[in-house]
Order: C-alpha cells, then sequence, then structure tokens
C-alpha cells in the first residue's frame, strides 16, 4: 500500500486556516487565483460548475482573483459563506508566505452591489425562546423573539409572540421578512419540530445553530446601548424581560465576528406588534400576489408590480414594507394620502419629481458601506450626485409649496457644504482600489498638486537643476545622465577636468577614461524625490481621500435622514404617478363599519388588458351591528365567470386605501380594517405532510380564531377538497360562524348552490351574470343578485381543450344526473346521442336529487341521513 504524500507546509497552513472556518467555503490565495480544496472543492466545483483537480492527492479548484466577486455572489445566493484568506506578506522564494482571513461574507451581511438584489431588503435573522414563561405586554406566556436586520442599510426590527402561537407566527414572519440568514436558538429548534419544517420552505436560506448561552439579555443590552450610543433602551420600547433582547444582541455579535466593522448607521431598532399594522397572514399575501406572483414567485402580475413606479432602489424597497404593513387608523391613512393628493393634483411638480428623483443613487447602502469603512471613490461620487439632486427636491418642494425635504436651515447649509466638499475634492473618473491613483481632483492639495507635477515634469526638474549648476559652475557642457545601477549623476568629460574647477560641492562618485561622475546633496534630494514621488502620491491621495472619508462619517445621520424622506417621497410619487395613469380615485374613510366600493376594479388583470376591456363591479358591505347593509355577501356562479377576481380585487383595493394610495374604482368609501383574510386557491405543502384540504383547512382555522368584526375575509370554494356531503356541511358551518359569530365583512364564494337557501338578515346573494345565445355560453364578468343558475363545469372543459368524446360523455352524464337516471357502471362508450342542451337552472327537485346521487352513502353516518332528510323535506315543504 502506497504511503499518502507528505503534507506540504502550505497545506499545512491551508488546514489550520480552515479548522477555524470549518462551515465556510474557503477561498485561499495563491498569486493570482482562490484555491479551494478537499470537501469545499468538490462542493464548489459543483455549484460553480468548474473543472476539480488535484494538487498533492487533494481535490482541487480555483477561480482568478480579479473575478471573485462573481463567484461569491452565486455562493452566496446558494446559501453559502465565504471566507477570503489573503496573502499580507511578500513573497519571498523558497518561504511560505503568511496569510490569514480579511473577510467573512455570509449571504445575511453581505453588503457589496454586487450581492445584493438593488430592490430589496437583505435580512439577517435571529429566533429565540425563552426558557420559561414571562409575563409580557399583559399576557402570560413562554415568549419567542424575532428580530432582523439589513447591515446594508441599517434598518433593524424586532417583534415577539406567544409560543403557543408558533407555526403561525413565525410562518408569518418569515414569509414578510424572508432573511437571507437565520440564527437559530438549539433548544427551540430541538424541542419545535415545526421551526426545521418553516424553515425548511426556504431552502437557500443560511441557517446557523447557537447554543442558548449565547442568548444573554444583560449582554444584548449592553450591545445595543454601546451600538446605538444611548444607556437605556426604554425609548426603543426594550426593557426587562423583553423576548426582543436577546435575539437582537446576537445579531451584533454575529455582525461583529463575521465584519469586524463599526456599525454606526445602525442606531436604533423598531419594535413593532401585529396590532401596529392590519394583519395578514402568509397564505393571504400569497392569494393576493403582493410581491411574488403564485406561478413562479417573480413580481410580474402582482401588486407591486402594478403600482411600483419608484425611481430608487430606496423607494422600491419602502414599497415592498408599505404593502405588506398597510395602516390601520383613518388619521394615519389620511396623512399619507395628503402627500399622494398634493403630488396627484400638482402634474407638472410631478413630472420634476420623477426625473430629479432619477439621479438619486442608494444612499442607505452607500451610507453603510461608509460607515463600514468599506467605501471608495465611486461610493463618494453616489452620494454626491444624490446630494446635488436632494438639493434639486428642495428647491422644487419651496417652489410648489409641497411637503418633503422640508429642513431647517441648519441641516440644508450641512448638506450644501458636503456636496460641495465631495464636488472639489474627488475626481469624476476615479478608481475604485485607493492603490491605483488619480483619486482626488487637481487643485483640492497644494502638496498632491505639486507630487504630480514632480511626475509628470521630471525631465523638466533636471533640465532646470542642470542649467542651474552650470551657471554655478560655469562647465558649460556639464551633462545629468542615469543609469541603474548609479542613479542620476553629473558627469564632467575628461578634457573639461583640465580646464575648471569642480565645485567643491560635487562629490565625485566615480572616474573613467573618458569622464568623471559627480553628485551632489541637491541632486540625491532631487533623485529621491522622483524615485518615491509614485509611492508619494499614492500615499497623499490616501491620506486625503481618508479625510473627505471622515467628512462624510461624521454625517452619516444626516444621510440617513435625506435617505427617509427620498424613499417616503418615491413610494408617494408612484402612488401620484400609478393613480394618474391608471385613473385611480382618492378613497374616503369613514367610522361606521362600512365598505362600499362603486364599479371597482381589480389592479393588476385591468393593468394587463387592453383598455376598457375589464368589467367593473361593485360591492356594499357594512359590520356595524345595527346597519341594514349586509356584512356577508354569498357568491355563486360558474367557473371562469370571473368570481376569484372580484373577490381579490376587493381584497386589494382595500388595502391599496390603507397603505395611502389612490383605488381603482369610481368611488370607496371605508372603514380600515384591523386584517385582510385571503382563503383562495387550492395548495398543499407535501414536504410537510399536509394535503390540499388540510391546508385548506389550516388557513379557514387560522381566519375564524383571529377574524373580527373589523376585519375583512375573502374566502373562495370553501369544502371542495373533500367530499360533497363534508364539503357542503364545513361550508354552511363556516358561512354561519362569520355570520353570526364574528360579523366580519365577508366575500364568500361557492359552488355549492345549496348555500344559497340560508336566511339571514346580514346575507346578500350576488352571482356572475352568464349569457346563452344560440347555444353558446357567454361570461359577461358581471356581478348582480340573484344565484347562480348552473355551474357550465362541462363548457369549462369543452374551452379548455378536452377531447370532443370525453365532452360528450360528461354531458351525457350530468343529464342523467339531473333527470334521475340510473347511470352506467361499465366503460364501454355508449352509441352517439345528440346531447340535450343544458339547463338554465335546477328546480329544487333536481338539486336535490343531483346531491342524493353524489352522496357517499357508505361514509354517511344515520345522524347525517336523517340531517339530509329532514333539510329535504324543509326544502320541498313550500313549493308543494
Amino acid at each position: 500500500m502506497a504511503k499518502p504524500a507528505p503534507i506540504t507546509p502550505m497545506m499545512q497552513q491551508y488546514l489550520s486556516i480552515k479548522a477555524q472556518y470549518k462551515d465556510a467555503v474557503l477561498f485561499f490565495r495563491l498569486g493570482d487565483f482562490y484555491e479551494m480544496f478537499n470537501d469545499d472543492a468538490i462542493e464548489v466545483s459543483k455549484l460553480l460548475n468548474l473543472t476539480l483537480t488535484q494538487r498533492t492527492g487533494s481535490p482541487m479548484c480555483g477561480i482568478p482573483y480579479h473575478a471573485s466577486r462573481i463567484y461569491i455572489a452565486r455562493l452566496l445566493r446558494a446559501g453559502k459563506k465565504v471566507a477570503i484568506c489573503e496573502q499580507v506578506s511578500d513573497v519571498v522564494p523558497g518561504e511560505l508566505t503568511e496569510r490569514k482571513i480579511v473577510e467573512v461574507i455570509t449571504p445575511g451581511t453581505a453588503t457589496g452591489d454586487d450581492f445584493l438584489e438593488q430592490g430589496q431588503n437583505n435580512y439577517l435573522a435571529a429566533v429565540y425562546c425563552t426558557p420559561k414563561e414571562i409575563t409580557y405586554n399583559g399576557v402570560t406566556d413562554v415568549f419567542i423573539g424575532f428580530a432582523y436586520l439589513d447591515v446594508s442599510t441599517g434598518e433593524f426590527f424586532a417583534t415577539s409572540f406567544p409560543r403557543s402561537d408558533f407555526a403561525e407566527q413565525f410562518k408569518k414572519e418569515l414569509g414578510r421578512v424572508q432573511p437571507r440568514e437565520i440564527l437559530i436558538q438549539i433548544s427551540l429548534a430541538d424541542s419545535v419540530p415545526a421551526l426545521k419544517a418553516l424553515c425548511g420552505e426556504y431552502p437557500q436560506m443560511l441557517q446557523n445553530l447557537y447554543p442558548d448561552w449565547h442568548f444573554s439579555a444583560a449582554s444584548a443590552e449592553k450591545r445595543l446601548c454601546a451600538c446605538f450610543g444611548t444607556e437605556s433602551l426604554k425609548s426603543f420600547g426594550l426593557t426587562a424581560p423583553s423576548p426582543e433582547l436577546p435575539p437582537a444582541g446576537l445579531l451584533l455579535q454575529y455582525l461583529d465576528q463575521t465584519t469586524g466593522a463599526a456599525l454606526p448607521h445602525i442606531t436604533g431598532i423598531k419594535v413593532y406588534r401585529d396590532s401596529d399594522f392590519v394583519m395578514m397572514d402568509d397564505a393571504t399575501r400569497k392569494n393576493l400576489e403582493l410581491l411574488q406572483n403564485l406561478h413562479d414567485s417573480t413580481d410580474a402580475f402582482t401588486l407591486f408590480e402594478t403600482v411600483n413606479y419608484a425611481k430608487t432602489a430606496m423607494g422600491t424597497r419602502l414599497l415592498r414594507q408599505w404593502l405588506y404593513h398597510p395602516l390601520r387608523t383613518a388619521e394615519e391613512i389620511n396623512a399619507r394620502l395628503n402627500k399622494t393628493v398634493a403630488l396627484f393634483r400638482n402634474e407638472k411638480a410631478l413630472a420634476a419629481v420623477r426625473t430629479t428623483l432619477a439621479a438619486v443613487l442608494d444612499i442607505r447602502r452607500l451610507t453603510g458601506r461608509v460607515a463600514m469603512q468599506r467605501a471608495h471613490g465611486k461610493d463618494l461620487l453616489g452620494i454626491k450626485q444624490s446630494l446635488k439632486a436632494c438639493i434639486e427636491l428642495v428647491h422644487l418642494s419651496r417652489i410648489n409649496s409641497l411637503f418633503f425635504l422640508q429642513l431647517p436651515q441648519e441641516l440644508h447649509d450641512d448638506m450644501e457644504g458636503l456636496y460641495t466638499l465631495l464636488d472639489k475634492s474627488i475626481a469624476e473618473d476615479c478608481p475604485i482600489a485607493l492603490t491605483e491613483g488619480g483619486l482626488i481632483k487637481q487643485g483640492w492639495s497644494e502638496k498632491l498638486d505639486e507630487l504630480r507635477d514632480m511626475r509628470d515634469n521630471a525631465n523638466k526638474l533636471l533640465e532646470a537643476y542642470l542649467e542651474k549648476e552650470r551657471e554655478k559652475s560655469g562647465i558649460k557642457n556639464l551633462k545629468i545622465k542615469y543609469n541603474r545601477l548609479s542613479g542620476y549623476f553629473l558627469e564632467v568629460t575628461r578634457g573639461t577636468l583640465k580646464t575648471v574647477e569642480i565645485p567643491k560641492h560635487f562629490i565625485r562618485r566615480r572616474s573613467l577614461t573618458t569622464a568623471d561622475r559627480f553628485t551632489t546633496d541637491d541632486l540625491s534630494k532631487l533623485e529621491t524625490k522622483l524615485n518615491d514621488v509614485g509611492e508619494n502620491i499614492i500615499a497623499c491621495e490616501k491620506e486625503l481621500f481618508l479625510a473627505v472619508h471622515t467628512e462624510v462619517y461624521n454625517r452619516i445621520g444626516l444621510l440617513h435622514l435625506l435617505a427617509k424622506e427620498i424613499a417616503e417621497l418615491d413610494v408617494l410619487q408612484s402612488f401620484a404617478y400609478a393613480a394618474a395613469l391608471h385613473a385611480w380615485v382618492k378613497p374616503e374613510f369613514s367610522a361606521d363599519g362600512l365598505l362600499d366600493i362603486r364599479e371597482g376594479r381589480h389592479p393588476v388583470v385591468e393593468n394587463h388588458l387592453p383598455a376598457g376591456e375589464f368589467v367593473p363591479n361593485s360591492i356594499k358591505l357594512s359590520s356595524a351591528a345595527d346597519a341594514d347593509i349586509p356584512s356577508f355577501a354569498l357568491i355563486t356562479g360558474p367557473n371562469m365567470a370571473g368570481k376569484s377576481t372580484f373577490l381579490r380585487q376587493t381584497a386589494l383595493i382595500v388595502l391599496l386605501a390603507q397603505v395611502g394610495s389612490f383605488v381603482p374604482a369610481e368611488k370607496a368609501l371605508l372603514t380600515p380594517v384591523d386584517c385582510i383574510f385571503c382563503r383562495v386557491g387550492a395548495s398543499d405543502n407535501l414536504a410537510r405532510g399536509e394535503s390540499t384540504f388540510l391546508v385548506e383547512m389550516t388557513e379557514t382555522a387560522y381566519i375564524l380564531r383571529n377574524a373580527s368584526v373589523n376585519s375583512l375575509v375573502i374566502m373562495d370554494e370553501i369544502g371542495r377538497g373533500t367530499s360533497t356531503g363534508d364539503g357542503f356541511s364545513i361550508a354552511r358551518a363556516v358561512s354561519e360562524y362569520l355570520l353570526q359569530t364574528i360579523g366580519a365583512k365577508t366575500l364568500f364564494a361557492t359552488h355549492y348552490h345549496e348555500l344559497a337557501q340560508l336566511i339571514h338578515p346580514r346575507l346578500q346573494r350576488l352571482c356572475l351574470d352568464v349569457a346563452e345565445t344560440e347555444g353558446k355560453i357567454v361570461f359577461l364578468k358581471k356581478v348582480i343578485e340573484g344565484i347562480a343558475a348552473h355551474s357550465y363545469g362541462v363548457h369549462v372543459a369543452e374551452l379548455a381543450g378536452l377531447p370532443e368524446t370525453v365532452i360528450r360523455r360528461a354531458t351525457e352524464l350530468l343529464n342523467t344526473q339531473v333527470s334521475g337516471t340510473a347511470v352506467s357502471t361499465d366503460f364501454t362508450v355508449p352509441e352517439k346521442k345528440h346531447p340535450a342542451p343544458e339547463k338554465n337552472l335546477f328546480s329544487d327537485e333536481e338539486l336535490i336529487i343531483n346531491e342524493i346521487l353524489s352522496t357517499d352513502t357508505d361514509g354517511t353516518t344515520p345522524l347525517q341521513a336523517l340531517q339530509m332528510i329532514s333539510r329535504w323535506k324543509k326544502t320541498l315543504l313550500p313549493q308543494n
């Protein structure tokens, strides 16, 4: 058996460093490449499609260092950490080069633009469970603390909820935040299986497990106070025993370990509760397709895409946050809405604002890099460009008497001063690296200008010095020469030496047969300057750049204020522009539980249809107990008639109104809701062992537990995932509970037409109109009062392209069910017969016959059978 190859000193060095960063891919610098070895090489070669080779028997792959950021970005997107190991000593042949880790980049701590999505936050999160019951916000329970931050922007948030609500609340938070990386308390992961399953729904989210002792409230409080520069955390709503404290503190600890950078741009933390905003669970956000569609999880055909006319990355991120956090009170909504109105009414100012905003770069992330000492010259130029646009926006606001960027004069002067500093100091074509030169503008520093003159005019300086020596010495043929061995020297020919007296300050360096070579103190100094001028220029530029950088660093507070103002202005102008473009109207608010939408339209569907093609519809509901307006709309209608569109458009109009936007309608008058629930569509979660029906029932249960009289509930096809009898019973029971117990404003769509037999003073029956002409069926998409005559499922199947034979057979079977004729159970296709046309309406008798034929008699209990017979009797008796 062959002996394994001895481990080289370099591999020993690699293995030693790798042992300290076992959970990261180690980029090991070798000359112009980053190399990976062993398991790292095998994994990375697959992820990045690199060629796998060997070195002294170890698997190896590599990438050019100058292209490394492209590959790092791909690894981060795959949920990997990357540790960068650089050569920190000069390369000496035969000696081991010193290397050390200079940076650890993780999915949740990345700050470079090439690692981040421009219009999305990049969150690092942490989750923690209190070791025992505590009383917090009036509730006694074991609590879950959840904190998250975006280190690239400095935004920091935290919330908490009882452990008894873990599955629902944690799923909601994960779906809303979608962190790139999460720090998890080990004991929580071990004791709550749902945590692993929920995190598993985000396979590219990096998970890090931490022992309980890392979640110390005392150390967390110290870290947070030190970071925020405060004596206590009371002003942020964090006091013992706040369950948000430990995870928030661990996030700062983790950033310290991975980045090693100061974090002065993280100046506070926002602690929030569900009750601060309109509550929407994860299913509602998904079903309404607010930020991602259900087809491919992109933002195509979403509400976000429809209203996103933002001009800045900051505005785009804030728009995403607002769509997930509608406001709850009319006062807050109107305060925001009035700003939208001001822009909407001033078309000229709106156009100017949009043009100027387009020049604003991502101030928040540029400031983050300044704070972490990672900014380069182009980052400062980006800040300068943005400041210029901000100054223009201040002018626009003043001349148009608008609301934005109303800065105190002191801050305005500070903004202009910072712009002037950057404009005069940083060169427009500056490089990224400090060592390349060309960072600082000509004229900013007299010392730097002299050094550059020296570099650019070396020959002129030598000529000037030579001319001076000729005059002083009287040696007319005195020359300056240069060679690599001696450097610069003065040369006097042998013939001249016999006729002149050599000046005393000439120092003989060498005598040749044809001439003697001399130097002087001044020539040596000039030579040193010329030899060192390149290095001196770099050093001087670096010093000047750092001084400018410090001035920017000292104004992080101003830049954060500008970033906040610009982001809000950008979202509001986006709302105003969307309103003007799509002919939306300003919603109005009341306090009487009303929801009155006249000729409402689905914002997304209408946006993708030719102008004027979308059919608008109205809805009027009220949750007020003493109102004579229904609170519950029971909606029936054929497949493809537009029920789901009508349901979703109602929820989206309410949501748009409560984020401060105009809405797609002729008129909208509503009372702000506290929750929006949307149970629409079919989905399963096989990874968690949940069938379509179980998911449907879980979501329905969540709605019934959490909805209030002030909520908006949207439900579509409840009970369709099980047998007809079970499904109908569940749908009816849910309807009755919403009507009688909760009283929320509810739109309830169903194919169980029997539900239309429900009688309640707060219930109205709506259906989607259908026209039948010459044997053809036309879905009119119009909501009218009444009960749908038929589901037209066979017709929809025909439109979908089912084979003609199948359609004929389905029609025959439907007719036999209606007529009561026995249905053949063999699979022989009967002779072709001319199918009878579908009837417009089922009689009560036909409905009962249809239900009898579809009832699972084997699975029906005697009690259920008696209940059905009693219901049929009640239905038939009034008509006899």
